[in-house]
């Protein structure tokens, strides 16, 4: 199947999703629907800067707000434009780990304050819908985990470890929120089904952007959001910070260097954007993965009425949500997770028909192709839980809130408490647990290690390029090539618009020098390294940990960074 669905011809330059595929939250929330804030045009000063407008950074300042805290928010694109549009919208308390699992890594203590946790978050995002009338399709429903490897198949055992939860909800206090059955049917499926309560879904861009209207029409003394506003750096000092703000590029730049915009003084910042640049430590304490989803038309008399979880490999997770027509849904199905920048070529393609496999499998009545296929951004953190709070022990002001794990719904709003709490100085019950200067358990060690050794594998890209001739490169395309001695060398990112002309960037990911690779799903540039992402078409920055843009390499590619930052 080639995801030629809904491809983002309203979101030129990546400035409302960082992906040339629409997610299907924009069926009933379209981009000209979106709150609209403005550039940040001088110097400001404030209690606290969130850098970063997802569903952790709006959560942030929701409670920085409503504590009587001073707040700015500033997002390098436009609201919500990052991983949250994104995701597939489920509120969960799952977090890669079976909760067996997690006592025999974590501790019965920890794992029930990360189950309680979550269920905080959940929680949460209902009570605010409820309190301010943000329509946003929440409610809260059960959630089914299945095996769907036949019990023949030689992993069966290895992926069937369902029928030990309800004794490990029973050891940290919540045995009534799960139970198991051996012989269960779910659609299509028979076999073991465990069923937890609790769990929950909604609209995550509507819910957002209601919350943003709240912030913005009730609190105006309290709250400014500015979008097109890219953090270029910040200095930490004893008692406040400054964010520096990225100017505009000069006229034709030879790179993507740009000068400094306007500061922003502050006592805190937040830092939210998926990966938190210049923090060393935590980029490398985490692991980096793509993630696809497709939503396809069923009859909502076949809708499943829960949350579904696949255990099977690859990992599988499905919901439904609103569909335009009347007595029909979408089914949501999400999965097939691979490391960021590893696929090549058609094995991109392949992740989406496995999951309409998956899906007419299934819920046969299920739409034969999606109306929506797009694919996302997963931050895994080394030991399955967050890094959340304050960045270092040094007392510096600096929060933050990275390592999702798939669950950067329910994160954000953990992290909008824990750090609001400590802004405010109110102890919480979570920030240990969170803390971002934790050491990792034993038991996740070998994984660290083989996880970090992978990565630094991904140097060798250096000396392989992809094509070794411009007309190797299909029209709409991109890919590697070597520079030849006119570059020293050097890998160019050539890419081919529509009419066969290219133009050439710099390979080079801007953050620790890995060597990006090209992405036909969403046509971009992903480095395998660190998972940053640029915009295949004018090397602008998507994803962090990079702050900046690939550099041009030819003329076209210097009009094509003009044309993005003019516009």
């Amino acid at each position: 199947m080639s995801p030629s669905v809904n491809s983002s011809s309203s979101n030129p330059g990546m400035i409302y999703t960082s992906g040339r595929h629409d997610s299907v939250w924009v069926a009933l929330n379209p981009y000209s629907n979106w709150p609209k804030f403005q550039k940040l045009d001088r110097d400001i000063e404030s209690d606290t800067v969130i850098v970063g407008a997802g569903m952790a950074g709006i959560s942030t300042a929701y409670e920085l707000v409503k504590k009587g805290v001073k707040t700015v928010l500033i997002d390098a694109r436009e609201v919500t434009s990052g991983e949250t549009g994104r995701t597939s919208g489920h509120l969960s308390d799952f977090i890669g780990l079976r909760y067996e699992e997690m006592i025999k890594t974590h501790g019965v203590d920890e794992t029930k304050l990360v189950y309680e946790s979550h269920q905080y978050a959940i929680k949460r995002v209902g009570q605010i819908a409820e309190k301010h009338g943000i329509e946003c399709e929440y409610v809260q429903l059960p959630a089914k985990v299945i095996v769907s490897v036949p019990s023949t198949d030689p992993s069966y055992e290895n992926k069937n470890d369902l029928a030990g939860e309800p004794e490990a909800y029973r050891q940290i206090g919540h045995e009534s929120m799960a139970e198991y059955a051996q012989n269960g049917d779910l659609g299509a499926y028979t076999g073991g089904i465990l069923t937890t309560k609790g769990e929950a879904k909604f609209h995550p861009t509507k819910y957002l952007h209601g919350v943003l209207r709240e912030l913005t029409e009730n609190h105006s003394d309290l709250f400014t959001c500015y979008t097109n506003t890219r953090m270029r750096s910040y200095k930490a000092h004893d008692k406040h910070v400054e964010v520096e703000t990225e100017g505009d590029l000069p006229p034709n730049p030879k790179i993507d260097l740009r000068a400094k915009g306007y500061s922003i003084h502050a006592t805190n910042l937040v830092l939210t954007c998926n990966i938190p640049p210049n923090l060393a430590d935590l980029i490398l304490k985490n692991f980096y993965y793509r993630t696809y989803c497709i939503a396809m038309a069923i009859p909502s008399s076949d809708a499943p009425s829960a949350l579904i979880y696949d255990n099977s490999d690859p990992y599988i997770y499905v919901r439904t949500t609103s569909h335009p027509a009347p007595n029909t849904q979408y089914l949501i199905v999400g999965g097939e997770d691979h490391k960021v920048g590893i696929e090549s070529g058609d094995n991109y393609f392949t992740h989406f028909e496995k999951l309409m496999k998956w899906t007419k499998t299934h819920f046969p009545s299920a739409s034969t192709t999606p109306d929506y296929a797009w694919s996302g951004q997963i931050i895994e953190a080394n030991d399955n839980i967050a890094f959340i709070g304050r960045e270092d022990t040094q007392g510096r002001n600096i929060f933050v809130s990275t390592g999702d794990c798939g669950n950067g719904l329910t994160h954000g709003v953990i992290a909008s408490k824990i750090i609001s709490d400590e802004i405010a100085g109110v102890k919480n019950p979570w920030s240990r647990l969170y803390a971002t200067s934790r050491t990792p358990k034993p038991r996740t060690i070998p994984d660290i290690v083989s996880e970090n050794v992978e990565q630094i594998s991904k140097y060798s890209r250096a000396i392989i390029a992809d094509v070794n001739d411009i007309e190797e490169i299909p029209v709409c395309s991109g890919a590697v090539m070597h520079g030849g001695l006119k570059k020293l060398g050097k890998p160019m990112a050539v890419y081919k618009d529509e009419n066969g002309e290219v133009r050439k960037f710099s390979a080079v990911c801007p953050h620790l020098h890995g060597i990006v690779a090209w992405n036909p799903i969403e046509k971009s540039w992903d480095c395998p390294v660190h998972g940053s992402r640029f915009d295949g078409m004018t090397g602008k920055c998507v994803f962090g940990p990079s702050n900046r843009g690939l550099s041009a390499d030819d003329e076209k590619a210097e009009e094509a960074i003009n044309a993005s930052t003019s516009g």
